[in-house]
């Protein structure tokens, strides 16, 4: 399992360069960092544990000090802009404009660690809302993706279900289908539903439909009249037939 936390810091010679030019740069220094450069001042030998560990404290703690000193000059790019400054921003720009001794010194730093920290907690916030903006957006889209499929997929069955009757009528009434003219069904179909609407636009339908308040029974009682028409005679002649010749002339 792998090891948690920072990884080990290992110190090479140019390391341990770098990092006593720092200390000797530096004009005052804590209790941890005389020590440090004390070792790395002394004739070169191996440092054991205590020492090492010495060592890779103070040079984190130089990394955070140079760090810390980049929010100067962010903290006066800001003044300079005439952007509105945090209350430990001017605190920071007024103590750089005293005379620097020991106990500024400390202060000052004091003092950007302070503002790095809140620095980070503000860009770690910023972080989290994008983020959560982020998955709000995701999780809405995958939202309105998955409502469009289901959409999609109550059409696709509805489609098949709809296919499946058309198919089921048309094998009934022994009709071909040409795959490659689906059009003809079409046609027969808004033709089906042309008769249908005149039909029921009809007088003796609406007749039919009067007595039965019912379509179904309408519809039957409809067809079963023009059934009967041919039973009836006018003047020993079947009546239908007087009927469509009288119809025919009128047109």
């Amino acid at each position: 399992m792998a090891a948690r936390g920072r990884p080990t810091k290992i110190l090479n010679q140019n390391d341990l360069l770098t990092l006593q030019q720092f200390l000797e740069n530096l004009p005052y220094l804590k209790k941890k960092q005389q020590q440090a450069l004390s070792l790395l001042q002394q004739a070169q030998a191996p440092f054991n544990q205590q020492q090492l560990s010495l060592l890779k404290t103070v040079d984190r703690e130089k990394n955070q000090f140079v760090q810390r000193q980049t929010l100067i000059e962010q903290i006066k790019l800001k003044q300079k802009n005439q952007q509105p400054l945090l209350a430990n921003e001017i605190e920071i720009l007024a103590l750089l404009k005293q005379d620097m001794d020991q106990d500024l010194f400390f202060r000052l730093d004091r003092a950007l660690e302070s503002y790095q920290k809140i620095e980070k907690a503000a860009l770690d916030n910023r972080i989290r809302l994008e983020n959560e903006h982020k998955r709000e957006i995701l999780q809405k889209s995958h939202k309105e993706l998955t409502e469009a499929q289901k959409k999609r997929n109550a059409e696709n069955q509805l489609k098949y279900a709809l296919g499946g009757i058309i198919l089921s009528i048309w094998k009934k009434a022994e009709w071909k289908i040409d795959p490659d003219h689906l059009e003809h069904v079409e046609h027969r179909i808004n033709n089906s539903f042309a008769t249908t609407a005149k039909i029921r636009k009809s007088v003796l339908y609406q007749e039919a439909f009067a007595m039965t308040q019912d379509h179904q029974e309408a519809q039957k009682l409809f067809f079963l009249a023009l059934e009967k028409l041919p039973t009836y005679n006018i003047q020993q002649e079947e009546f239908h037939k007087v009927l469509l010749k009288k119809v025919r002339e009128s047109q």
